[in-house]
């Protein structure tokens, strides 16, 4: 997640002054490593289905930030992976955790990341004590509102049931899994334009033919072929489309991608002044289904990707696309400076007339201009100015 995203999560969940399923406050880091290792298995094993937050240093009831530079106990990433790596977790699958140094004047804030996995449920096989508290074996811990089960106790039945659910791909409707199947290209087989899933063959993915596409975006034009073809791509659920999408056979049939998103930043309130751009949100099924497209085995193939990716954005997330828009409407002067440092003729693009030609220059230029801005909206912690 990018840094000024994450920033501003943990300072609404403060500002919130309280608790919940995903995320807790602690004033100080754990003495107890008993208590420490109980707190990351709940955490893990939430039912929010998303990463969870120990915020360090902030008290919990007031929400004062009282910051852990002089944390005697305070740990640092690798300490805390090591206590993990160190218990006798069931089929030796820990928790994965990364934790995050937030600096909110004048305090430092430790926030330990425990990571969303389908791994779950997290359970020892063998009891950890340290002093008077005990993680007992094979007992399941999950956090239910803001309050964790108790150590001496095991989850509720009704919420174990879930975690199992949850390994094996059960907890997620037909469209979520059929994201999250994507994303495991290797257990996909393709004869010719049908593919099907060999863990879950209800799931298919058709191809239409394909239809020379006569008028090309400007994307098609960084290619060494411009020679552009247009599909649509079908997947199914026991017969039932879920999805579909159109699909650009770039670069004579080298590159199959997915057609990205527009968007458009605006000048002015009357909307004269606009460039447009194109973009895929890495969260979103349809740059799942980009990268699933891409032959990675081809090198013909990544080369024509990373051509394409230079003239369309990536966004982590849907709120950083919104961020960023937010801080390129600011930037026309800075926009316009870095097209016109783009001082190519792009003689060679036959586009058949001269508004045309015009039209696919300003894509091409205005998708590296955002791209080197975005850049530098990144290097800068995604501050608007």
């Amino acid at each position: 997640m990018d840094n000024s995203i994450f920033h501003k999560e943990i300072m609404d969940l403060i500002n919130s002054c309280h608790e919940d399923e995903w995320w807790d406050f602690k004033q100080s880091h754990h003495q107890n490593v008993a208590a420490l290792l109980h707190d990351v298995i709940c955490m893990a094993n939430n039912c929010a289905n998303r990463d969870a937050y120990i915020i360090f240093g902030v008290i919990n009831g007031t929400c004062e930030i009282m910051g852990v530079e002089n944390d005697p106990y305070r740990r640092n990433q690798q300490e805390m992976i090591n206590q993990l790596k160190s218990k006798k977790f069931a089929g030796s699958i820990r928790p994965k955790v990364e934790m995050k140094v937030l600096t909110i004047q004048p305090h430092e804030i430790d926030v330990l990341v425990i990571k969303n996995s389908t791994d779950t449920p997290y359970y020892l096989t063998e009891n950890f004590r340290d002093k008077d508290k005990e993680v007992k074996a094979n007992y399941i811990y999950t956090r239910v509102g803001d309050t964790n089960t108790d150590i001496d106790k095991s989850a509720d039945c009704n919420h174990i049931e879930y975690l199992w659910k949850k390994r094996f791909g059960l907890h997620m409707t037909p469209f979520e899994k059929l994201q999250w199947l994507l994303c495991k290209k290797e257990n996909w087989v393709q004869d010719e334009e049908h593919h099907y899933n060999l863990v879950h063959p209800e799931f298919t993915l058709i191809c239409d033919e394909v239809e020379r596409q006569e008028s090309p975006e400007f994307y098609a034009y960084v290619m060494h072929n411009n020679s552009t073809y247009d599909t649509t791509i079908k997947v199914n659920y026991f017969g039932t489309t879920l999805y579909s999408r159109q699909v650009v056979v770039l670069d004579s049939g080298r590159y199959k991608m997915v057609v990205p998103e527009w968007g458009f930043l605006h000048f002015d309130k009357y909307h004269h002044d606009t460039v447009a751009f194109k973009y895929f949100v890495q969260t979103d099924i349809s740059y799942s289904l980009h990268r699933y497209l891409l032959d990675e085995n081809s090198h013909e193939s990544i080369y024509a990707h990373d051509r394409f990716m230079d003239v369309v954005l990536l966004f982590t997330t849907e709120i950083e696309k919104d961020l960023f828009i937010a801080h390129a409407n600011a930037q026309k002067d800075n926009i316009k400076a870095l097209m016109n440092e783009n001082n190519c003729s792009y003689n060679w693009i036959e586009s058949g007339n001269e508004l045309a030609h015009k039209k696919i220059v300003e894509g091409i230029k205005v998708g590296r201009a955002l791209k080197q801005i975005l850049v530098e909206y990144r290097e800068s912690g995604g501050k608007n100015e």
